[in-house]
Parts: C-alpha cells; sequence; structure tokens
C-alpha cells in the first residue's frame, strides 16, 4: 500500500469514527438532501411503535409487498392515513397529464398526512380534494387487518392486527419527521419520499369551477424505483 493510499485511507476512517461519535449521517455538499434508508425506517418504527426490529420488517416488507402487488395489477393502492398510489399511464412524451417527472407512480399524501406534515390545502385546492378522494377510494387499503395479513403470507406467524397497526402509525411518524427536517425517505427498489415546491398556478375551484390562484405550496414527491417502475411497466 502506498503512502498516499494509506493516507487516504486514514482520513476515510476517521470521518467514519467522527460520524458514529457525534450522530451524525454522511457529509452532504449544498443543494443534496440526507436520506433515511430502510434500516433507519425500521429503527424509527420500531421505537415509535413498541415493536421489534423484526416485526417493524416485517410490516415495510408486507406494505411494499402489497403496493408493488396492488400497483402491478393496475389497482390504485392506498396505506391507511398515509398515501395513496396509482399507475400512471405513459403518454408519448413519457408524462401523465403534464406531471413534472417522468415517474412510472403518482402519489398523493392523505389529508391527515398531510397535516401532519403543515402542507393543509388551501381552499379551491383541487390537488388537495383529488389526495383525499383517492385515498378513501382506492382499489386496495392497506389497513392494519391487510397488512397483518401480508405478513403471515407463507409464514406460521406474522403481525396481530393490533401490532400491524402500531406498525403502520410508527410507519407515519418516522416518515413524517424525516420529511419535516428536510430528509428523503428513500426505500430501495420501491422508490423514495422528498418534499417538493410546487408553484404558484391558476386552477378551478372544484365545488363550483370558478377560476382560482393557487399559492405556491410544498407537496410529498414520489419517486418510483427501479424494480418497482418495472413491476408497474
Amino acid at each position: 500500500m502506498t503512502k498516499n493510499q494509506l493516507s487516504r485511507r486514514t482520513v476515510l476512517r476517521n470521518g467514519a469514527v467522527l460520524s458514529t461519535t457525534f450522530g451524525l449521517a454522511l457529509a452532504v455538499t449544498p443543494g443534496q438532501v440526507a436520506a433515511m434508508n430502510k434500516a433507519e425506517l425500521i429503527e424509527q418504527m420500531a421505537s415509535e411503535a413498541g415493536l421489534s426490529k423484526d416485526e417493524a420488517t416485517a410490516a415495510v416488507n408486507g406494505f411494499i409487498h402489497a403496493t408493488t402487488k396492488g400497483l402491478e395489477n393496475g389497482d390504485s393502492v392506498a396505506l391507511s392515513g398515509f398515501g395513496a398510489f396509482r399507475p400512471l399511464k405513459r403518454s408519448k412524451r413519457g408524462r401523465d397529464n403534464g406531471s413534472a417527472d417522468s415517474s412510472s407512480v403518482g402519489f398523493d399524501a392523505c389529508p391527515e398526512f398531510a397535516a401532519g406534515l403543515d402542507l393543509i390545502p388551501g381552499e379551491g385546492d383541487e390537488r388537495g380534494a383529488r389526495a383525499g378522494s383517492r385515498c378513501r377510494n382506492a382499489d386496495v387499503l392497506i389497513d392494519a387487518e391487510r397488512l397483518a395479513g401480508e405478513t403471515r403470507d407463507g409464514r406460521e406467524r406474522g403481525l396481530s392486527t393490533a401490532d400491524a397497526e402500531r406498525a403502520i402509525e410508527g410507519f407515519t411518524v418516522a416518515a413524517m419527521k424525516a420529511l419535516k427536517r428536510g430528509d428523503r425517505l428513500s426505500l430501495v427498489g420501491f422508490g423514495s419520499f422528498s418534499i417538493s415546491k410546487r408553484s404558484a398556478r391558476t386552477g378551478r375551484n372544484p365545488q363550483t369551477g370558478k377560476e382560482i390562484q393557487i399559492a405556491a405550496k410544498n407537496v410529498v414527491k414520489f419517486k418510483a424505483g427501479a424494480e418497482l417502475s418495472k413491476a408497474v411497466n
């Protein structure tokens, strides 16, 4: 090993020790966003819900499996109190109704999750109205009972309905805290959640049809991962 290689390895090792000692994430350069990964989400979920890491892991895997399966079948899927996913029909330009990104899956934060993030829609905000409707009327609703069933699929034991309910609450709280810190929640293969700024625009009141000006606001953005996109497409 050369002197330069040894020096570089020492710097990296010392940096890792400092990060561990002071509880810091990996260094983030300006313009980048820190990310909570699946392992960190599971640890936070377990703490929030009073579950073991194995139970929290089973819940996350059950959610991912049920959501992927539903979207693959062309169904919309909602996780109770969190958000609703839907497969997007891709246009020739690779976008859905003018969407700003090319994700294969659309996502709407349920009203209670948006409220927890202080993203409460304003009066006449048709996006907020659609989000509430999609959460209530999804083809597949992942509630405590369904999630408990997913964790028992092919296994002798899984989560009880009560533990599954706590897991959903723990997932929602952990995700909320990460996003409120400005972090991105990243579940490799499935996708990532982040807060994105939506510019001011002209819209219509869904009740009256009257044209209104909608102020700039923050929204929850979901970008499907490679494995989920492949399943949906």
